[in-house]
């Protein structure tokens, strides 16, 4: 991480009262940036080797605990404030964190904590200890036990991380930018904006809370002049909601950075509609191999097929095999392991790193490509299903802005029927899509209930909230 340090120490020289960081009113140059961190650095490398939480959610305070982190060398691990308390016990116990830095000044009970305020203002030098920690950060992702899993990224997995995403274009072109960051700290998305943002001398600018509100949302990348955004194909659904979002209203919007969850051919020609000149990268990449390792310029003559692709074959961060359809990781962007004992997809092989991702997926003419999960596949009526297949097909017809089909299961864990969730714009009803869908699908494929809704929730994540759909009546 020496190189990334150098380079926003030398940004605090050469460019001092630039922004580093906006949220909301508040705002840190990076020249107060490093003085804080530094400041903060000398407290933790007191405090312990340990690893430290911060629990928080976009305060500035954040990223200047993160920089603190990186610079004495301690594991960083996010802990977004929405997450229950039972949860931040259970990472605390499982990380073995000797510190949580409560920056937003919740009360946490049971639990030892302190403020930011509280570890800055100490300055004790006489207690400093040596750390050879080798990891960056540890981001804990939900696991099927109900139990969260910690993924520890090392300083290899992010300065390689890092390399690659300051080579893609256009990102490696663009100058004193505005990047915008939607996704909580807690989630690896986030890993790509802050990271760009800083070793490149740019401004990253968030949203301060957890509620979507479009106006705030355009006021934001109105007012800020937002370049460059780094979100989830849900989130910019949300936005090409508001007739304003476009490129005569944003126009400085360069460049968008999709990750996290597949983006749809529907959605980039409404996207290219609103934004005619925008340069459009799909990124993907899983928690455990460091936020991402491909990523594509999507062009206006990819529209014509059904399913975009993920990466270009030349610019991978790390090796990529297909086995038995599924997508396989290997090399210096793939973690060391989960905490504790869990195994999941991690394999080592020929002494590298290796990841079974659970993403099905296939290379075509020099492309990847990413199909759905493998858990994601169901046996219903005695077939094999994707559910992403049901999705494209409803996507595929006319009047359907945005789908999702979720399988119901009976009390002995089989599916019992399909469930289509859909959002029209039109006067569409939803006999026409069933009637329509016969065309494309075989009948068993084709969901037994539809319910039209006005909008697909959302997690705080920018994911769509799959959960909170089967709560809809």
């Amino acid at each position: 991480m020496k190189n990334l340090l150098t380079k926003i120490e030398y940004f605090s020289k050469t460019n001092p009262y630039k922004n580093a960081y906006i949220v909301g009113k508040n705002s840190i140059s990076y020249l107060e940036l490093w003085t804080q961190a530094s400041k903060l650095s000398i407290s933790l490398s007191a405090q312990g080797t340990e690893p430290v939480i911060i629990y928080g959610h976009k305060e500035v305070e954040v990223v200047v605990c993160i920089l603190a982190c990186i610079i004495s060398n301690r594991t960083y691990i996010p802990i977004d404030i929405s997450l229950p308390l039972s949860r931040l016990i259970k990472i605390k116990d499982v990380s073995n964190a000797s510190l949580i830095i409560n920056v937003s000044n919740l009360e946490v009970s049971n639990i030892e904590n302190y403020s930011f305020r509280e570890l800055i203002s100490k300055n004790d030098l006489s207690n400093l200890k040596k750390n050879s920690n080798e990891l960056v950060y540890t981001i804990f992702t939900s696991g099927t036990t109900g139990n969260p899993k910690g993924v520890p990224i090392s300083k290899k997995n992010l300065n390689n991380f890092i390399c690659w995403i300051n080579n893609l274009k256009p990102l490696n072109q663009y100058q004193n930018i505005v990047v915008f960051n939607q996704a909580n700290f807690s989630f690896d998305l986030s890993v790509a904006d802050l990271y760009y943002s800083l070793s490149n001398g740019h401004t990253l600018v968030s949203l301060e809370g957890y509620e979507t509100n479009l106006i705030e949302v355009l006021k934001v990348f109105k007012e800020e002049k937002i370049d460059v955004a780094f979100l989830t194909p849900t989130f910019i659904k949300l936005c090409l909601l508001s007739k304003d979002f476009n490129e005569s209203y944003l126009n400085d919007l360069k460049c968008i950075y999709f990750c996290g969850e597949c983006l749809d051919v529907k959605t980039v020609c409404k996207l290219y509609k609103a934004f005619p000149n925008i340069e459009i990268i799909n990124a993907y990449g899983p928690t455990e191999a460091t936020s991402a390792i491909s990523a594509i310029n999507i062009t206006k003559t990819m529209l014509n097929e059904t399913l975009l692709p993920v990466g270009d074959m030349l610019t991978l961060a790390t090796e990529v095999e297909i086995r038995d359809s599924e997508i396989v990781l290997k090399g210096d962007s793939v973690f060391d392991g989960y905490l504790g004992d869990h195994i999941g997809g991690f394999f080592r092989e020929n002494n590298e790193n290796c990841y079974r991702t659970g993403d099905l997926g296939y290379i075509h003419d020099g492309k990847l490509y990413c199909k759905g999960r493998v858990d994601n596949q169901i046996k219903y009526k005695g077939y094999r299903i994707e559910l992403a297949d049901i999705e494209n097909n409803i996507l595929s017809i006319a009047g359907v802005d945005e789908c999702v089909v979720v399988p119901l299961y009976n009390d002995m864990g089989v599916v019992k029927s399909l469930k289509a969730f859909v959002v029209s714009s039109e006067n569409l009803t939803m006999s026409k899509i069933k009637q329509e869908l016969k065309k494309y699908l075989p009948l068993y494929m084709i969901p037994s209930i539809f319910k039209k809704v006005d909008f697909l929730p959302m997690t705080v994540n920018g994911k769509i909230d799959r959960k909170k759909l089967l709560e809809v009546v």
